[in-house]
């Protein structure tokens, strides 16, 4: 195997795992919406202070959070699963049948 091909290899497999945990940190710590009894339950913080509340901007920024967390994460886990192929489909565990010097 050629050492820039394992450079290469293991480069893919970081930029893989970076998307995948960015994905999953970004739906862990972005912020959710709450519904309740089939609606929106808006924060006290925002009303008390007398802002204008856009609901439609509020609802399309936390879509779009969602759409790009879960295109990470997606993106992140089919790079690995192509990366790690052989070890997921157990071909890396099998054992060759004839020794690699050929027959003795």
């Amino acid at each position: 195997m050629d050492p820039r091909s394992g450079r290469r290899r293991r480069w893919l497999a970081l930029v893989c795992w970076v998307m995948f945990a960015a994905g999953v940190l970004l739906q862990l710590l972005g912020p959710h919406l709450k519904i309740a009894n089939r609606a929106f339950v808006i924060p006290q913080k925002l009303t008390t202070e007398g802002n204008n509340i856009r609901l439609v901007e509020i609802i399309a920024r936390q879509r779009q959070t969602q759409v790009i967390s879960a295109l990470l994460v997606l993106g992140g886990a089919t790079g690995l699963a192509i990366l790690y192929r052989d070890i997921l489909t157990g071909k890396a565990s099998r054992r060759p049948s004839e020794p690699l010097d050929g027959p003795v």
